[in-house]
């Protein structure tokens, strides 16, 4: 039996938009690892330039925290932008498929309101890296000061480059979790607000929530065994995942996830009658 030529459709374009997202994603993580490697280069020459008496501590310290504050504000612009695109990409997961494959919601914008307390949110999670941050060199100087490591091992402890074991390489690790965990966060809760105001105004349609895991080469196991998994809208996998990054689950469930869920309906018992509808994309995915 051929498949629904709108269940085509929906698939191709879910598919094209699961690999623009995976690409996104990638892009806005090495956005932050650069901001981050700029803080290093900018430090190291900080410490490279400066004489090794402790009269110069204070100057130094000085000097040091102003990069890091200078880092934190360019992050946090930052991930404010990458924030507000995945928030558009997420609706792009429930609008884009439904209208090509012809059903057409006219939806109105979603408030914002719940980006920007995401927004805040993630800004506090960045001050509290770049604290970490100031209070890891600054211990390494000290010790360098106090004479119990040489400028060349306080140099290697700060991180020539983000492969070096140190400060930098904890703290990039730290500001990737970070990024990529608030980013599916956002993506996930401006979905299901879409996914919900599009069965609000299409009550007639039988609808249910699909689950696709992230892919990863090490995913959560019962995440995985979840994948193409459909349910009813009001049940919860595993008797406690309404869906993926779901405000309440423990971390253990979100960070670091890139699952997804979208909605599915009964296309063969659909009405014949539609065509393809014309759809932009709303977030800047390239």
């Amino acid at each position: 039996m051929a498949k629904n030529p709108r269940a085509i459709a929906y698939d191709a374009k879910l598919e094209a938009l699961i690999a623009a997202t995976g690409r996104l994603r990638d892009r806005e993580i090495e956005k932050v690892v650069a901001l981050l490697a700029s803080s290093r280069t900018e430090v190291a020459a900080r410490i490279a330039e400066t004489e090794w008496q402790a009269y110069r501590l204070p100057e130094l310290q000085r000097a040091i925290n102003a990069g890091i504050d200078h880092f934190s504000a360019a992050y946090g612009q930052t991930q404010n932008g990458i924030l507000a695109n995945m928030w558009e990409a997420g609706i792009d997961m429930i609008d884009g498929p439904l209208r090509v494959a012809g059903i057409e919601s006219m939806l109105p914008e979603l408030s914002r309101t719940t980006l920007e307390i995401m927004q805040g949110y993630s800004l506090d999670l960045i001050g509290g890296v770049s604290s970490d941050l100031k209070k890891k060199i600054n211990s390494e100087l000290t010790n360098g000061l106090l004479g119990a490591k040489t400028p060349h091992q306080v140099m290697e402890a700060i991180g020539k480059n983000l492969k070096d074991p140190g400060v930098y390489r904890s703290i990039a690790e730290r500001a990737e979790t970070i990024t990529r965990t608030e980013m599916g966060r956002v993506h996930s809760l401006s979905r299901q607000a879409r996914l919900e105001a599009t069965v609000a105004n299409n009550p007639e349609l039988p609808w249910k929530k699909k689950w696709y895991a992230s892919g990863k080469a090490h995913p959560r196991i019962w995440h995985a065994k979840l994948n193409g998994s459909e349910e009813a809208l009001d049940v919860l996998w595993y008797g406690f995942i309404p869906y993926p990054h779901a405000p309440g689950l423990p971390a253990k469930e979100v960070v670091n996830c890139g699952c997804f869920h979208t909605l599915e309906t009964d296309w063969d018992n659909l009405p014949a009658q539609w065509q393809s509808m014309p759809y932009h994309e709303r977030a800047q995915y390239d």
